[in-house]
């Protein structure tokens, strides 16, 4: 390069993500997108829902009746041309396999993949029964869940099913500090976590009870509280879900001890020790009639993920104020004042505490 040179600066560009067309600003790009296409973006609807960018796991069979698009001026299934009609028969009998499909309207195309994996009864009933068998047995380890593999194993077509439950159980051996590896990985992130989120991937799809229970489980843990009340069939989980949703959207709540509430087969047998114990501080009267859980949690607080400070700090704010321990209960409201989503909380909490100080 001779002397002097200087690069030229690149100029920035903003692609519109339907169509592909650039501008030179973000304000120009979101007026294209506002004013809208002049042609429609072509759907493809599987059940009434419209299908999304993300892999959808088929995990039951369907009908031709439940494949439709909408503004499509042409398709494709899997590179080669197809008709909406024989798309929705040739999917209908797909069992296993990953399928790709792509609909285009003018200049927009959208690509979707779908993920085949029906599971017969027989198989899914195998993988349960190898699941109660090693909750029977009371202990975790890399060897009850190898031989819980093992015995599920045969049932071929349940396989992402039984995948999904193992590494669950692997993600609750590595939060639990029985696992042979470290907690993090290079980048810092939690294995557990990881394990969670696969399991969450593969499992979210079937209509069982150990599923249900495992994504209720990690839906609160991530303080998805409105998630938790959908996906678990625990009362007692969707009870503190309920409470803890209904809290923070400055709602009334049950102040009475959610602990009597029944659970399903699998929440208590499935959650991890950390899970477990939040999940008792967080269904504690808040009556002013019970302190006894918060004690311990709140004297290893610290430890805790951000996440589950938040649990502990909301509960304890009510229990504290209920039991008149203004102090404490202000110590942990301000703690949550500029969390996200606690405004309406934190404002009527706010005007409570100061009632009762008068």
């Amino acid at each position: 390069m001779g002397e002097g040179w200087t690069a030229e600066p690149k100029v920035p560009e903003f692609p519109c993500p339907d169509c592909g067309l650039v501008f030179a600003t973000e304000r120009d790009q979101r007026a294209h997108r506002f004013d809208g296409h002049s042609t429609k973006r072509p759907m493809l609807v599987f059940r009434g829902r419209e299908c999304g960018r993300t892999r959808l796991m088929v995990t039951t069979p369907s009908v031709p009746s439940d494949w439709h698009t909408a503004d499509v001026a042409s398709m494709s299934l899997n590179g080669r041309p197809s008709t909406v009609e024989a798309m929705a028969d040739y999917l209908s009998d797909t069992e296993f396999g990953v399928q790709t499909v792509t609909v285009v309207n003018g200049p927009l195309a959208r690509t979707f993949e779908f993920d085949f994996c029906l599971a017969e009864d027989e198989d899914l009933n195998l993988v349960d029964q190898a699941l109660e068998k090693l909750i029977a047995g009371r202990e975790l380890s890399h060897s009850t869940i190898d031989n819980f593999i093992m015995r599920a194993g045969p049932g071929q077509t349940a396989r992402r099913y039984r995948e999904g439950l193992a590494n669950y159980l692997y993600g609750v051996l590595a939060r639990e500090g029985n696992a042979d590896q470290a907690p993090t990985d290079a980048s810092g992130a939690q294995l557990y976590e990881q394990r969670y989120n696969r399991a969450v991937d593969e499992l979210r799809a079937f209509d069982r009870p150990a599923a249900e229970a495992i994504c209720g489980l990690v839906a609160l843990h991530y303080n998805q509280f409105d998630l938790a009340i959908r996906k678990t069939n625990s009362h007692r989980v969707s009870d503190v879900a309920a409470r803890l949703s209904s809290m923070m959207a400055g709602s009334q709540f049950v102040t009475s001890s959610l602990l009597d509430r029944t659970h399903g087969g699998f929440d208590k047998a499935l959650s991890d020790s950390v899970t477990e114990e939040l999940i008792n501080v967080s269904a504690m009267a808040l009556d002013g009639t019970e302190r006894a859980p918060l004690g311990p949690v709140l004297a290893g607080i610290s430890d805790l993920r951000p996440a589950d400070q938040f649990k502990v700090r909301l509960i304890a704010s009510e229990a504290l104020l209920a039991a008149g321990d203004l102090d404490g209960a202000q110590r942990h409201s301000e703690a949550l004042r500029n969390y996200r989503d606690t405004d309406a909380w934190y404002s009527g909490f706010r005007a409570r505490m100061q009632e009762v100080a008068r």
